[in-house]
Order: C-alpha cells, then structure tokens, then sequence
C-alpha cells in the first residue's frame, strides 16, 4: 500500500473520532425540505475485494448489500454527467438519487462490481490515473477492460496521471510551475482518457481527496468538475471544485452507517472558514466555521 496512502488515512480515521466531526456528521444529516428536490449523494468506492487492505477496500458481499438496498429502496442510480448537469442548472434531481463512483482504477471494479452493476443496468463513474494503466500494472484495469465498461454504460473520468499529492510543491518549485505541473498531469489523462474510450467529460477526482485555492481556481478555469472525498451529499450551493463523495470503504462501508449516509440532504454551507481540504498532521482537532444560507431548516 502507498506509504503516503496509509499516513492520510490514518490522519483521517483520527480526525473522525474528535467530537467536532461527530457534531458536524449529525448536523449534515438533518434533512432539508427545501433542498431535496435539488440534491444528491455520490458514493466512493476504491477496491472491491476481500483480498486488499481492509481499509480501503469494500467485500463483493457487503457491495452486494448496498446495491441490493438501493434496488429494494427505489433508488435513482443516474449518470454523473446527467445529475452534476441538472443541479447546476437549478433543474430538479429525482428523489433519492445516488452516483455510485470508484478511483484508481483498480482491476477487482471489473471483476466484482462490474458484473453486478451490469445485472441491474446501473450507471457508474471510474476515475482513472492513466500511469498504472498504461504501464500494465497487475492490480490495474487495463484498457481494454476500460472500453468494454465505457461500451457498458461507465463513465470514464480523470485521477490525474500518476495519483500525485497535488497541494505539494517539490523542492524549489515555484507557484507557476507546480500549477504548470498540475494542469499536465490533468490535460495528459483526458487525453489519454479521450484516445482510448472517446469520453471527454472534464470531471477530476483530487487525489487523496486534497486540493489548494489555487489548484481549484485552475480547474475551473479549465471547465473541470472537481471530486473530493469528504462526507457529504452535493446541493446547489456545494462547491464544484471539490464536490464531496461518501467514502465506503473498511468501516465506512457498515449497512447502519450506509442507510444514513444514502439518505442525507445537504446543508446550505455559503462558506467555510478555513478554505481548505487539507489536513495539517500536526493539528487534528481544527476548527471549522460554517455560514448558512437563509431558510427554513434545523
């Protein structure tokens, strides 16, 4: 497993258990009236095996299970392109929408999710970091078996090129040139993305789930999506330069905490201080202000 993989999850596992995330975690969950009609929750799933690090990993069965609850519960399983479209848009979103989405591209997604996933006809997202791909790494998808989901009903979108930790500048980078980098390793995977499947929908999953402003105010210039992987269901007024994703995976993916989680409402989160996804190790019991849009809500 990635050292560097295993030192943020570790950071984050520790940030979950402070009592301000337990508090924040109740609060996202209170449903809003007003804004159901407009929201949506995305899932993300890394491997799907029970042979790979518990951590981040889901069994087959329990992937099973959640697929098997969306079904029996009368879900909308949707398109990611279809549903980011319909919220910035102000159009309505069914009720109960899931985008169900995987990163990195790992090989068991078309071993053990993709059969199930094709017996009920769902949709689903793979977001792919090219350079594992196309050096022929053994737990990696290949493309072949990329084209054959995209033929299927995936959607192919883009983990940057070789999954680096894109808020770290390397030894005596400047700013111009770390976002130099950073817009590469973003234009060379959808290009790649776009010679292999003919998919070109500039949707981007932040590695590790961690961005910076700068790195935020570049993809939007550039007509990306951002993806990040805190909790949370997306609204009309989330950010959509690091829109959040429910992480299922290890003890996240428990059905108690599954049910909750497919059935949350956005907050109406105007701003938040501070303005970042990172996390400092040095200080795991951060403060968080949240402003709230005028309504009538808990």
């Amino acid at each position: 497993m990635n050292p560097r993989i295993a030192s943020r999850i570790q950071q984050i596992s520790q940030l979950a258990s402070r009592p301000l995330k337990g508090l924040l975690a109740a609060a996202a969950f209170i449903p809003s009236v007003a804004m159901a009609a407009d929201s949506a929750v995305f899932l993300q799933y890394h491997h799907v095996s029970d042979k790979t690090p518990a951590v981040t990993s889901i069994t087959p069965e329990m992937f099973r299970q959640h697929l098997d609850y969306l079904d029996k519960n009368d879900f909308n399983v949707a398109p990611i392109e279809t549903i980011i479209k319909a919220i910035q848009s102000g159009r309505s979103v069914p009720d109960k929408t899931v985008v169900i989405t995987f990163d990195d591209a790992y090989k068991n997604i078309y071993e053990n999710a993709f059969p199930m996933l094709r017996d009920k006809g769902w949709p689903f997202t793979i977001f792919v970091s090219t350079q594992p791909v196309d050096r022929g790494f053994g737990n990696f998808l290949t493309w072949k078996q990329i084209q054959e989901m995209s033929r299927s009903g995936a959607t192919i979108a883009n983990h940057t090129t070789s999954h680096p930790h894109m808020p770290e500048k390397l030894p005596g980078e400047s700013d111009q040139a770390w976002l130099e980098r950073s817009g590469k390793e973003i234009t060379d995977t959808e290009q790649r993305i776009r010679n292999e499947t003919g998919q070109d929908v500039k949707m981007l999953a932040w590695p590790f789930g961690e961005t910076a402003p700068e790195l935020r105010k570049m993809i939007k210039e550039m007509g990306y999506i951002g993806f990040g992987q805190q909790s949370g269901a997306i609204g009309p007024l989330s950010d959509f330069t690091r829109l959040p994703r429910f992480p299922m995976s290890g003890s996240y993916s428990d059905m108690s905490g599954f049910r909750t989680k497919v059935n949350s409402r956005p907050l109406p989160v105007t701003q938040q201080e501070p303005d970042t996804a990172i996390i400092d190790p040095k200080n795991l019991t951060p403060s968080l202000t949240l402003t709230l849009a005028d309504g009538n809500y808990q």
